[in-house]
């Protein structure tokens, strides 16, 4: 493990995974002062910055250091080529800084939503959002260092992030909602975090992982089935007595090189 690990991007998940980090060093980022403030209350250096302003004072924290790259582009932006050329500049920066090791917290969403059956981490991705576009572009210009300078880069593609304070049926309920027969692609915080915590304590060699549980029920009977053990209001799906139909991740060999057998292994674990 590097004596230093820097979170940059330090959301829901960041805080999960600097719980769980045993290390000398740990430096966090945020836009807000007040974060800020119960960052280093918690024993992590912060760093304020906010991706496209002067990265200074981030860089100085860079040198043989471990840095988890995990700012999202935003919901819904219609155009993400600044946020893609402002990450690609500060993955150079950290680069010529001599970084040990970069953990890019990307998504299974590259792959679209038109894909049907078993996608691997080998499978070719399907650009058909701007985020998937970027998160690519992203993925690529790590891959091109990997190459070319000898930075460590691992790229962790999530499926979507559940946990104890978070599950999508708190924004589903109650709604009507289409393509019930879909597979669920649901990945639980604590695996995430066992995952992370791994690459950063031994850097594997395999540049792409799936992080996802191994079951993928219907979406339209998993989600009545979570909205009934949470007791709320259960959402109606259409087409969820058709046949299993949509893109399903397998994260199995990901799993396996880690050396991890995830705990929330079937979504229902999650509710």
């Amino acid at each position: 493990m590097s004596n230093k690990v820097i979170i940059c991007g330090y959301g829901w998940l960041g805080g999960y995974l600097a719980n769980a980090l045993e290390t000398r060093s740990l430096i966090a980022t945020t836009r807000d002062k007040t974060k800020a403030r119960t960052i280093q209350d918690n024993g992590i250096t912060p760093v304020l910055y906010t991706l496209g302003d002067d990265s200074a004072a981030l860089a100085s924290h860079f040198h043989r250091a471990t840095l988890v790259l995990n700012i999202p582009p935003g919901r819904k932006k219609p155009e993400l080529s600044e946020f893609t050329q402002q990450m690609k500049a500060l993955i150079d920066k950290a680069v010529k800084a001599q970084i040990t090791h970069i953990v890019f917290i990307s998504t299974t969403s590259v792959y679209g939503d038109a894909n049907n059956g078993v996608i691997d981490e080998t499978s070719t991705p399907q650009l058909e959002t701007a985020s998937a576009v970027a998160h690519v572009a992203i993925e690529q210009h790590l891959l091109f260092h990997a190459t070319h300078n000898h930075c460590k880069v691992n790229i962790v593609r999530l499926a979507g992030l559940t946990g104890p304070d978070r599950h999508p049926i708190n924004s589903l309920r109650g709604k009507t909602l289409q393509a019930g027969n879909k597979p669920v692609n649901l990945v639980h915080v604590h695996d995430v975090v066992a995952a992370l915590t791994s690459m950063i304590a031994q850097v594997p060699t395999q540049k792409v992982f799936h992080l996802c549980s191994l079951s993928h029920p219907k979406r339209g009977e998993y989600y009545t089935h979570a909205a009934h053990q949470r007791n709320v209001e259960a959402p109606e799906f259409s087409d969820t007595e058709l046949p299993l139909h949509g893109k399903q991740i397998d994260a199995s060999q990901s799993w396996q090189a880690l050396s991890i057998t995830p705990e929330y292994a079937h979504p229902n674990q999650m509710i």
